[in-house]
């Protein structure tokens, strides 16, 4: 079990650097979609602990929903500033302006 929460936490924490690390659109959805399966990883693993399965279950997978409608906006805008600029970079979202 703790193993488990353990995974669950590095889950978190490559997210984070992954965020933190990446220069391109892409590797922060990827960091952002850890950081999402990380936390739900966790709600699942505390809820089996204290014999609340349900409760764990049913917070994962509006977890993992929020995560999938981010990651699908996040994706539509890459697909655009690609289309418009030919390069993904975070610096380039401030310009997306007009």
């Amino acid at each position: 079990m703790n193993m488990l929460l353990g995974t669950g936490a590095l889950l978190l924490a490559l997210g984070l650097v992954c965020l933190m690390v990446r220069r391109t659109l892409i590797g922060a959805l990827v960091g952002v979609q850890l950081l999402v399966l990380g936390a739900s990883m966790n709600f699942v693993m505390s809820g089996i602990a204290t014999d609340a399965r349900q409760n764990g279950h049913i917070f994962a997978l509006l977890i993992v929903l929020a995560g999938v409608a981010a990651l699908s906006a996040g994706y539509a805008i890459a697909v655009r500033m690609f289309y418009l600029r030919e390069k993904v970079e975070m610096d380039e979202l401030r310009t997306l302006r007009g």
